[in-house]
């Protein structure tokens, strides 16, 4: 077995693993629908690169070389069709099925039309690359036609152009290594062969582990939010909440700067009555939660810290502001009391950021104050400034 027949099989064992990998991917998540299209392509790749083995290890005498060749051909066609597929499922990108089979079928009919050409004919070796530089471009103007873009999808946009590169430059490194050997059965002693295979088995490996990475990634995202969501309400749960709020606080407390204007943000906690019909209760929760994403300052985090308390960070807004939103909750809540049974009240605590304030500094004051409401009897806000309150919980005249 010389090396090129070695990598041959290499490749194919990495698709074979790298589809399996996807397809369990889509199998446990079932969103992620790119996964299914690029376990396919990768399916593809491995019958793609099997036909090179059976082609150069003189099996396909027997079997009819032509057949042969064309199924290595339109595989690798299939291939970079359905990864194309997959990258527009994955950024959202229009892509009708049926352009793919227009695709593979013409590039069919190219593969069939130059069958017998000479294998050293130049124009030959660049009418076979043709398709795949073209499919690799195509993927690339599908990220590039994205919204948004981070930084690892302008690096894919730049491995598919180098992908595409690759197959545009094999004609020319074909005919600086001396060719492809005149019979297929040839192929894998050459010099080009070796150098063809091995650097279409790191591109390939490259594409692979990223695409499986992206994917991953898209999959672990969406089990972190799911994680963070209260699945009555679709708002933060209190750990999603507390974390968000963590992180926003510390990050404006190490950029602060001593002597330079607070940032302003509030924190509002918001304790409902409960009903006492279970029905009604669940009712009364979505309708409130809904209720407060419509009052909600536009950035702010929102989330649901127990089956009746919510509670909304603000970043830009001060107490006063707080307030009127606060204040504009429960007048819509008023009016809406003739659809809820149970004539449902808030008691809502507000407090706003100090210089140096961590969320733990925030919620002890919101705290506090949402207790003052309560103790006042309910349905009414109370307001906690840094002033007014120390650790202890006593108030400072």
């Amino acid at each position: 077995m010389n090396g090129a027949i070695l990598v041959f099989w290499v490749i194919v064992a990495l698709c074979v693993v790298k589809s399996a990998a996807f397809f369990a991917l889509a199998r446990f998540d079932p969103v992620n629908r790119p996964a299914l299209w690029f376990s396919g392509a990768f399916l593809a790749a491995g019958i793609s690169f099997l036909g090179e083995i059976v082609l150069a290890t003189g099996l396909a005498t027997g079997l009819a070389p032509g057949p042969t060749r064309m199924v290595i051909a339109v595989a690798m066609v299939i291939m970079f069709v359905l990864i194309a597929h997959g990258i527009a499922r994955r950024y959202r990108i229009d892509m009708p099925a049926g352009g793919g089979l227009a695709i593979v079928a013409a590039s069919a009919l190219l593969y069939y039309l130059i069958l017998d050409l000479p294998r050293a004919d130049f124009t030959r070796q660049m009418l076979y690359q043709i398709p795949y530089a073209l499919l690799s471009f195509l993927a690339l103007s599908v990220i590039a036609r994205a919204r948004s873009k981070a930084w690892y999808d302008w690096l894919f946009m730049a491995l598919f152009a180098l992908i595409g590169l690759h197959f545009l430059g094999k004609p020319f490194l074909a005919r600086w290594a001396g060719g492809v050997g005149a019979e297929p059965s040839a192929f894998s002693a050459t010099l080009y062969a070796g150098l063809s295979t091995a650097s279409g088995a790191i591109l390939l490996l490259i594409l692979s582990a990223a695409g499986l990475a992206l994917l991953l990634a898209d999959t672990a995202g969406r089990l972190i939010r799911r994680a963070e969501r209260d699945a009555q309400t679709g708002l933060l749960n209190r750990a999603g909440f507390s974390t968000h709020a963590d992180r926003h606080l510390l990050t404006l407390a190490q950029a602060e700067k001593p002597h330079e204007e607070r940032r302003d943000v509030a924190l509002t906690l918001i304790a409902v009555n409960r009903p006492a019909q279970p029905r009604t209760r669940e009712q009364s929760v979505a309708a409130l939660a809904a209720l407060i994403l419509s009052v909600a300052p536009r950035h702010a985090l929102i989330g649901r810290m127990a089956d009746f308390e919510f509670a909304i960070l603000a970043p830009g807004s001060n107490l006063f502001a707080a307030r009127h939103t606060a204040e504009e909750l429960r007048k819509k809540l008023r009016a809406r009391l003739g659809e809820m049974e149970g004539g449902l009240t808030l008691s809502i605590g507000i407090t706003e950021r100090e210089p140096g304030d961590l969320y733990a500094d925030l919620l002890a004051r919101g705290l506090w104050a949402l207790e003052e409401a309560e103790r006042a009897g309910g349905n009414c806000v109370r307001l906690a400034a840094h002033s007014q309150f120390d650790p202890l919980g006593i108030r400072q005249g």
